[in-house]
């Protein structure tokens, strides 16, 4: 969906081309009220729901994150080597606009690693194993992520996730912010959206060869006084309903799940940019981790706690990949729900699994303890959504031909 052949008033199109800016600032100014900026904050334990910084978090990897503002010098980011070849680990670097660039396994393996981030609006990041990473704004958003393999290996991914260094310059600034609201309530802000993002556009321009607004909404950006408060209230309610409502293309369904056909990113659809933000701030791209989505079952009956499914990886079609894969379970504010076993996800790695002799695995999914727990995932009781990610892809899941089996309800 492009802006140029798509039918968005004016102050809709400057909110959905800023949402990805307002969401990555107000996060920022969450996370550096409690750590200083150019400090890096390690989280010691897999995510739960207690964490509610980011939507949709993974309870597979140790994160790390960090704050920069590249106007102060380049960045070194080192990476040791890993205790062995299997260790997963990925750094990634987020501009202002989410866009990314990684030093990861994918491109530097497991021998450890020395990359150099510089500001460098004029050039995209290429996302290869170049020693050099270009960055569009002055905003950089270090996240460094690690597996943990199993409950006995939380100690030494926790050894490794610390090695991983981010070297700011000496004169980069540690200061702590004030709080800006939720990202999650970027809507809630009305009209007042449109000040916010122009303080944050003045921080941080967009490279030459980010998406350019129409003229009249780029004026509305440079000057929100310009036009009725009830014209960019409206803009909100209308770029927000159409984000919620995407009918997009580029996505693909089967089995009750969908995930977007990119691999790399959202390039310069606006619409595809923002929902990202919205909905997976911090998200991998789909080449370092393709992740399916399903808010239905197999009969495509909205998915629902008290109604048990059936999910089953035949010993032939578990998910291929490099990497790993895990199935998650959130609400519908895309946190992850308590229950009472603390088991928020399954995965290769999952202790205790059952397997068939056949070599398939059926993965009971209720609100409800079944009667063997061994491969139950729970859910809320009423909605609820599921995830599944699968890092470091093969090529067919990379192109969309592979997909997850159907959930189906267990009788």
């Amino acid at each position: 969906m492009s802006l140029a052949n798509d039918d968005l008033s004016p102050a809709a199109e400057a909110y959905v081309w800023g949402f990805p800016l307002v969401s990555v600032h107000r996060t920022r100014k969450m996370l550096c009220a409690r750590v200083d900026s150019g400090a890096i904050n390690h989280i010691d334990d897999l995510a739960t729901p207690r964490d509610k910084a980011i939507v949709v978090p993974n309870n597979d990897t140790l994160y790390s994150s960090a704050w920069f503002d590249l106007r102060h010098g380049d960045l070194m980011i080192r990476v040791p080597p890993m205790d062995h070849a299997r260790r997963y680990w990925n750094v990634m670097i987020l501009d202002g606009y989410t866009h990314v660039a990684y030093v990861c396994r994918r491109h530097h393996g497991t021998e450890g690693t020395e990359v150099r981030v510089t500001l460098d609006p004029g050039k995209p990041p290429t996302n290869d194993g170049s020693e050099v990473v270009t960055i569009g704004t002055p905003t950089a958003w270090v996240i460094i992520r690690v597996l943990v393999e199993s409950p006995e290996d939380l100690a030494a991914a926790r050894r490794l996730q610390r090695s991983i260094e981010v070297i700011a310059p000496e004169a980069h600034p540690h200061e702590r912010t004030e709080r800006a609201g939720r990202a999650t309530a970027i809507a809630a802000s009305g009209a007042a959206f449109f000040e916010e993002l122009k303080a944050y556009v003045t921080q941080d321009p967009p490279a030459v060869w980010h998406p350019k607004l129409s003229t009249a909404a780029q004026a509305i950006v440079d000057n929100p006084t310009s036009v009725a408060m009830l014209v960019l209230e409206a803009g909100v309610k209308e770029g927000e309903r159409r984000l919620r409502h995407l009918t997009d293309a580029d996505t693909a369904r089967q089995n009750g799940w969908r995930t977007g056909r990119h691999a790399t990113g959202f390039d310069g659809d606006i619409f595809r940019r923002a929902a990202g933000a919205k909905f997976g701030l911090g998200g991998h791209q789909a080449i370092e981790n393709r992740s399916y989505t399903a808010e239905c079952d197999a009969a495509g009956q909205a998915l629902n706690g008290d109604q048990p499914l059936k999910f089953k990886f035949e010993g032939d079609h578990f998910p291929p990949c490099r990497g790993f894969w895990s199935l998650t379970a959130y609400g519908t504010d895309l946190y992850l729900v308590d229950n009472e076993i603390d088991r928020w996800s399954l995965s290769d790695r999952t202790p205790g699994l059952v397997y068939a002799a056949d070599g398939s695995l059926t993965i009971e999914i209720s609100a409800d303890r079944p009667a063997n727990s061994a491969n139950w995932l729970p859910v809320p009781s009423g909605p609820y959504l599921l995830g599944l990610r699968v890092y470091e892809g093969d090529p067919e899941v990379v192109a969309c031909n592979w997909f997850p089996p159907a959930l189906d309800p267990k009788v």
